[in-house]
């Protein structure tokens, strides 16, 4: 078996939710905020550097967060059906949620930092290059300027008439002209020395690149962190079933459902009739590694730009296959998860005005014969 895979969707609804089941799921999700939170104590106090780390502001303000979400979760034990508690609740797991991107924003600016700080060392190994290479010439200056003065000295001695005038003016000249080169030379010398007596050594040099390193992967679980809490908090408002499709997509989706079985020449010119019909298209086709819901950072960069760049009215709807190997209902509950995850990411970066939806279209092998190029969610932009 290939990870987990999606069976088909339901086609009935799903039970009204009791009230005990709506507290216990709500109870989950303050839990999982509460562990969050202890998590972004340890972050903060791993970037808080030196000094006594029980006076640090933050890690006062997340004590004291995670102190009222513990009181929060033991009056929601003792109070059973309060719909105000729970408002709260879910309007606190928002505010987390603000301030782990604000976290995320925060490595990104530390990110830059270590760059700028590699980009300095650069610099100062191309200046210290060149002072080397300018304290040479200022070494053989130096010993010209000796040979000259000799020479100087030589025919001043013999100055009776065995050179002439202007032979003499001329190496006289030529001094002058050494002297002041050797001098340039000099200060030159002397400002690169300062310099280098600042430059970062090579340890340095490791020590930034294994820091800017370990700050790009956490930068990465940290943003992988915030996808799952953007799709805990919408992703269940945005997957539905095929009858609950907006009307703007459901003579489209009963289009690609008739493509099943359907040959890869075929596909692609299916593909091309639909984007005359329906004037849609597919941005992005999300390809997933095997068991994870965890959509790639290229992805969401390019669907960044995707929004951004479309029709302001466009309507967004991500489409969730599955291999045929595998369990059925393994395939569905995986394939559910990774269409949530992209159109919850899909929702955070769209324009105002835009809408997006998720759907479960089933197990196929359109698009190959193997299980790994099935394991997909396509992103289709609908424009008005």
């Amino acid at each position: 078996m290939e990870g987990q895979q999606d069976p088909p969707p339901a086609t009935t609804s799903a039970p009204a939710a009791t009230p005990t089941s709506n507290q216990n799921l709500i109870l989950g999700i303050v839990m999982g905020a509460v562990v969050l939170l202890l998590l972004l104590l340890v972050i903060t106090q791993q970037f808080g550097g030196q000094g006594d780390e029980t006076n640090d502001p933050k890690v006062t303000e997340m004590q004291r967060e995670s102190a009222e979400l513990k009181a929060k979760i033991a009056l929601m034990a003792s109070t059973s059906g309060n719909n105000q508690t729970t408002t709260l609740l879910v309007e606190g797991i928002k505010r987390d949620v603000g301030t782990l991107g604000a976290i995320v924003e925060q490595n990104q600016q530390n990110v830059l930092a270590l760059k700028d700080s590699q980009a300095t060392v650069q610099g100062l190994t191309r200046q210290l290059a060149d002072l080397q290479r300018r304290d040479k010439l200022n070494g053989d200056a130096t010993a010209r300027v000796a040979g000259l003065e000799a020479q100087v000295k030589d025919l001043t001695a013999k100055l009776d008439g065995a050179v002439d005038q202007a032979t003499l003016t001329a190496l006289r000249d030529q001094l002058k002209a050494s002297k002041a080169l050797s001098l340039q030379l000099q200060e030159e010398l002397t400002a690169l020395e300062a310099k280098s007596a600042r430059m970062i050594d090579d340890n340095q040099h490791t020590a930034v690149r294994a820091e800017l390193d370990e700050c790009l992967a956490e930068n990465i679980l940290l943003k992988l962190e915030l996808q799952k809490l953007r799709t805990k908090l919408d992703g269940a408002r945005l997957f539905v079933t095929r009858e609950n499709l907006s009307p703007k997509a459901q003579k489209f989706f009963r289009e690609l459902e008739r493509l099943e079985g359907i040959d890869r020449d075929g596909l692609e010119q299916a593909y091309e009739r639909i984007k005359k019909e329906f004037n849609a298209h597919v941005v992005e086709t999300a390809a997933f590694a095997a068991g994870s819901p965890d959509l790639k950072q290229e992805h969401e960069a390019h669907i960044k730009g995707v929004t951004v760049e479309s029709n302001p009215n466009s309507f967004f709807l991500v489409v969730g296959y599955a291999s045929k190997t595998g369990d059925i209902k393994s395939n569905r509950d995986l394939s559910e998860r990774r269409s949530k995850r992209v159109a919850s990411t899909v929702n955070y970066l769209k324009q105002n005005s835009q809408e997006v939806q998720a759907v479960y279209l089933g197990e196929t092998d359109r698009f190959g014969e193997k299980a790994q190029p099935n394991q997909i969610c396509e992103v289709w932009e609908i424009r008005p």
